[in-house]
């Protein structure tokens, strides 16, 4: 996948679809489904615009966005979903006071050239949040620029609940990774470098890789869960506790996994611990046997939940 910038663009007609775009989730598919469709029919480029730092960060900057995927992540998973082209525009008050159309003209017809956009039915944009699909699709008629408004997609496990970002954080807030991997379509994860800790798990014959999420990223209540490490090797199995380690009066939270294979690991960059579902809450122990027993306890549970599960790649 590319990046747009002033040495790297698409020279054939683009086909742009317009978004956040955050968690990639199965709403966000179905928009970049009916936009590679129209590309390639139109025998174009699709390009994805999303924007960096969410917009609502820097519009209600009391009140940030904590993201479920910050914009490695989010890059990952476009590219998964057949993205070629990704054009992130910086974020700012001196784009969010463009009017609409304004923006139509620089961004899309100036910038990119397009021949088609693809968007969400809730899609707003411009000053004041003013713009939205009807401001697109007149505007259009009179460009030549085909529009596709895409409808909500729902999931009818969940009484037709309309899929959403906002809905998706709330249930990994909550703990609920098992549904926000329904919505999402993927598992919920968080990627980072391996760093070293204190070595305590190997000394108890429990060996760790400590992650550290992005400070942006939304996550689950601390607890156990289990999942899997992806890495420049392949898939593992894994069970992670995400916390702060109070039976050794840790403060600083961090993701501790656990790989449930015998082998010898090496990291090389960033990797990827998704989390599939939740075991337990993270506790404070009286002793460190007893955190070795419940640990043993975990590790049984986990691969009992993991046997069955296949994950995106």
């Amino acid at each position: 996948m590319q990046r747009i910038d002033r040495d790297h663009f698409p020279t054939r007609p683009a086909v742009v679809t317009i978004g956040n775009f955050d968690g990639v989730h199965i709403g966000h598919q179905a928009l970049l489904s009916v936009a590679l469709r129209e590309a390639k029919e139109r025998g174009g480029d699709m390009v994805v615009m999303t924007f960096a730092p969410h917009p609502m960060s820097v519009l209600r900057p009391e009140s940030p966005v904590y993201l479920i995927t910050p914009i490695d992540l989010k890059l990952y998973y476009l590219g998964l979903s057949g993205v070629k082209w990704v054009d992130i525009l910086p974020f700012s008050q001196d784009i969010a006071i463009i009017p609409p159309l304004a923006f139509l003209e620089l961004y899309l017809v100036q910038r990119l050239h397009v021949k088609a956009i693809v968007i969400g039915y809730n899609f707003t944009f411009g000053a004041g949040g003013l713009g939205n699909a009807s401001t697109i699709e007149e505007w259009g008629r009179s460009r030549q620029v085909a529009v596709h408004v895409v409808e909500p997609v729902k999931d009818g496990a969940h009484v037709d609940a309309v899929v959403s970002s906002t809905l998706i954080r709330g249930l990994i807030r909550e703990g609920r990774v098992k549904e926000a991997r329904q919505f999402l379509g993927h598992p919920f994860a968080v990627m980072s470098p391996v760093y070293s800790g204190d070595a305590r798990g190997r000394t108890m014959g429990i060996p760790t890789a400590n992650l550290v999420p992005p400070p942006d990223q939304i996550m689950p209540p601390f607890g156990v869960y289990a999942g899997f490490l992806h890495y420049d090797q392949g898939r593992v199995p894994a069970v992670a506790n995400w916390g702060i380690r109070p039976t050794f009066g840790g403060t600083n939270p961090v993701l501790e996994v656990h790989i449930l294979i015998d082998q010898n690991w090496s990291f090389s960059g960033p990797v990827r611990f998704d989390f599939i579902d939740y075991l337990r809450p993270e506790q404070k122990f009286g002793s460190t046997a007893d955190l070795i027993n419940q640990i043993q306890t975990d590790i049984v549970m986990a691969k009992r939940v993991l046997e069955t599960v296949q994950t995106t790649p």
